[in-house]
């Protein structure tokens, strides 16, 4: 498609009412330094003026408008198949988000052109308002706990060998991989799809590399909002479709109280810092995990109004009782009993 012997790059950025952000990253993609890419913006049904915006002040760039909201799942499939359709060697995924330094892609490039198996790079990522502290710089997936652990900085040498799972934040993709795995699972619609899709990558022969030189700055989720019922609800369904897909037979039996106790301390954190309806929309996604209800959440599926009281009363006991921590759960009552005998 280039001139060039550099690779081209397809650039999907997702909007979905998120004008600003969008035109301020790509503000930021235009001072690149990498020649060979063209910039994909994908509407996700906005209910605002960003298609008009956008299109307006960015003819430049493609866009592609949706009448509903595909998710981060199919808003950047649908970018994805666009970018092969026109000759993609590479496809960027970056959030509206983000910021990008002008060297990132190049060096997110170079790095996959050393290794031909090199199917999934990331950025360091960095915190948008506070630019010295690091966001991201991989995971890694504990099957036995189900649970992630950061990887180790790949600032300060070479990692043990294991292969970093990568959020989509600035995920760059060999197209090579999309030929062989497919594209990003949409029963997730968002969150978890990118581990997802890191493991997929991994099990097919690819490797992963969080590249160093390669720098972006991300706000924390700006779309959904951090502590929003719609994320914690996705998030809470999809830890669930993830670890179930990705844990080993034998231990799935056992999986299931253990992501309800999971779910129900989820609920406990945001009950504490009193969002209770963050606490019950984590139970909803929970309940809707269980039905094997996936995809847009629209309506999401709600938990019997019983039952949630029920569980939303002393969410950190019913957590702790699914453990079978017994010890824990006597002391979470003799402190109740303790503080109410003091506070008469």
């Amino acid at each position: 498609m280039n001139g060039t012997n550099t690779p081209t790059v397809f650039i999907i950025i997702l909007n979905w009412n998120g004008e600003e952000d969008t035109l301020a990253c790509l503000d930021s993609v235009d001072h690149l330094g990498y020649a060979s890419r063209y910039t994909v913006v994908v509407d996700n049904g906005s209910t605002d003026d960003s298609v008009k915006r956008i299109a307006g002040e960015r003819p430049d760039v493609t866009l592609i408008e949706h009448k509903v909201n595909l998710g981060y799942t199919g808003g950047n499939n649908a970018g994805i198949r666009y970018a092969l359709a026109h000759g993609a060697e590479y496809v960027w995924l970056l959030n509206n988000d983000t910021l990008v330094e002008a060297d990132s892609l190049g060096a997110l490039v170079a790095a996959a052109r050393r290794d031909p198996m090199l199917g999934l790079l990331s950025p360091l990522t960095y915190d948008y308002h506070h630019r010295e502290r690091l966001q991201f710089w991989g995971i890694l997936a504990d099957a036995e706990r189900q649970e992630f652990i950061r990887a180790r900085d790949p600032r300060h040498g070479e990692s043990s060998g294991e292969l970093p799972l990568l959020w989509g934040t600035a995920l760059l993709i060999n197209a090579s991989v999309i030929r062989q795995i497919g594209y990003l699972d949409e029963r997730y619609f968002a969150y978890h799809e990118d581990v997802d899709y890191s493991l997929r990558a991994i099990a097919a022969g690819f490797r992963t590399r969080v590249e160093p030189a390669a720098i972006v700055y991300h706000k924390w989720a700006a779309s959904s909002g951090v502590d929003s019922p719609f994320r914690a609800y996705l998030y809470t369904r999809n830890w669930y479709l993830f670890w179930r897909s990705h844990s080993d037979i034998a231990a799935r039996p056992f999986f299931v109280p253990r992501y309800l106790a999971w779910a129900l301390g989820q609920a406990a954190a945001f009950k504490e810092k009193g969002n209770l309806l963050t606490a019950e929309a984590c139970l909803d996604g929970a309940w809707s995990a269980l039905r094997g209800c996936y995809g847009p959440p629209t309506p999401p599926l709600t938990l019997p109004k019983v039952i949630k009281r029920i569980l939303c009363a002393h969410p950190h006991a019913w957590s702790e009782l699914l453990r079978g921590e017994v010890r824990n759960l006597t002391g979470i009552w003799r402190r109740k009993r303790l503080f109410k005998s003091r506070a008469s």
